[in-house]
């Protein structure tokens, strides 16, 4: 059985990745508290365990979702004023609006925002719900039934045309997960394709509109070699087509959605293969040009990249990666796609966050906002701003912690995601 996103979050510690860091506190390692700064930690209460990128409201203001915490324990919607006003808990889901949000809210043009939550819902296959930041709270608005798609871990994506699309990691015809549509104005969810395998297995990212009326996505398995594929997905009637497959060398297992280049090409992150098995960054060509391999993580600069790249505006990308860098709790990189390769800006410390799964969001005046899925004052995840233009790291002690601690926060977020897709293959 393939590795699901379950098995590479919960091996960062286990797998000769996360045992190096944190062993005295006379090592030396580095910290660059210039390029990375917390700005807030979740104390379960306001949410817990991080896993979405922030979404901005455009007056300043970020919305996100927590996997855990809230009043229920089933998850939050929260919102970070980056200013100084912290993280504030705006809605709570309940089982029956949702439960355990893994992917950011989508805004809706007119206040509101609409997202996914991976359980809950009429049928504990997950949901589509409505949150209205004025006080409206969350409305369930659609519930998957597995015929149509289960356990979306994806944001939704507009098409342009009032409809939204999006992705769910299993259920559908054949039970390898689905593309949907769903219509805010009351028409629901529709299936619109299935996964078969051959085309790509088990979508955990959302759908990247090409501009044409398609969409491209990533699988997690299947496609041609079982390590995941890039596909097409035409919503006029076409259904899914199978564009490329990883094959391990150019990368593995994709859990991230595709980032335009602004060129034609795509670029994305798989979260293993690559030159050294810990993940590689690859250039797309829908016309036929396939997966290009373009760079690989060799643990100092990352490990495991699960979040999509965000683009610079200057030629380069940044991203995180889950594991690696100096104290083996994560990186900030910086990718060149004109032949630069990845260079490691930040590393996570555990103080700063721990185990960032979410792409950065740019917030208009150089900097960047970002979610660490554990860590912070409280263990349950921070948020944390990225300045790219800060001073490089300089020599400093590591904190005192020790390996258990390193492995603890392993298990937990473990523990965590078993409980959020139960009844689904745990990595084996």
């Amino acid at each position: 059985m393939l590795k699901s996103i379950m098995g590479f979050v919960s091996q960062l510690a286990l797998a000769g990745i996360g045992t190096l860091a944190f062993t005295s506190i006379t090592s030396q390692s580095t910290f660059a508290a210039p390029m990375l700064t917390l700005k807030a930690s979740f104390d379960g209460a306001n949410g817990a365990t991080p896993y979405a990128a922030l979404t901005p409201a455009g007056n300043g203001l970020f919305y996100g979702t927590a996997v855990d915490g809230g009043d229920n324990g089933f998850g939050s919607i929260f919102e970070f004023d980056p200013s100084g006003g912290g993280i504030t808990l705006k809605a709570s889901f309940d089982g029956a609006n949702g439960a355990n949000p893994i992917a950011a809210l989508t805004p809706a043009g007119n206040g509101l925002f609409y997202g996914t939550a991976v359980g809950g819902g009429d049928n504990d296959f997950g949901s589509i719900f409505e949150f209205d930041p004025s006080g409206g709270g969350i409305t369930l608005k659609a519930s998957f039934d597995g015929a149509n798609g289960a356990n979306p871990f994806a944001a939704l994506t507009p098409a342009g045309n009032g409809l939204i699309y999006g992705t769910a990691a299993g259920g559908g015809d054949n039970g390898f997960g689905s593309i949907f549509e769903f219509d805010p104005s009351g028409g629901g969810i529709t299936l619109k394709a299935s996964f078969d395998g051959a085309n790509g297995a088990t979508p955990y990212a959302a759908l990247t509109p090409a501009g044409n009326g398609l969409f491209y996505g990533t699988a997690f398995e299947g496609g041609d070699n079982g390590f995941g594929s890039i596909f097409e997905f035409d919503p006029s009637g076409a259904g899914i087509t199978l564009k490329a497959s990883f094959d391990g060398a150019n990368g593995a297992n994709p859990i991230a959605a595709l980032t335009p280049a602004g060129n034609g090409l795509f670029y994305g992150t798989a979260a293993g293969g690559g030159d050294n098995g810990f993940g590689s960054i690859f250039e797309f060509d829908p016309s036929g040009g396939g997966i290009t391999l373009k760079a690989s993580f060799d643990g100092a600069n990352g490990v495991s990249p699960i979040a999509a790249l965000t683009p610079a505006g200057n030629g380069l990308f940044y991203g995180t990666a889950a594991g690696g860098g100096d104290n083996d709790f994560g990186s900030i990189f910086e990718f060149d796609p004109s032949g630069g390769g990845i260079t490691l800006k930040a590393s996570f410390d555990g103080a700063n966050g721990a185990t960032p799964i979410a792409a950065l969001s740019p917030a208009g005046n150089g900097l960047f906002y970002g979610t660490a899925a554990d860590g912070g004052d409280d263990g349950f995840g921070s948020i944390f701003e990225f300045d790219p233009s800060g001073t490089a790291p300089v020599p400093g002690p590591l904190p005192l912690m020790g390996v258990t601690a390193a492995y603890g926060w392993s298990r937990k977020l473990r523990r965590r995601i078993q409980q959020v897709r139960p009844g689904f293959p745990i990595g084996c």
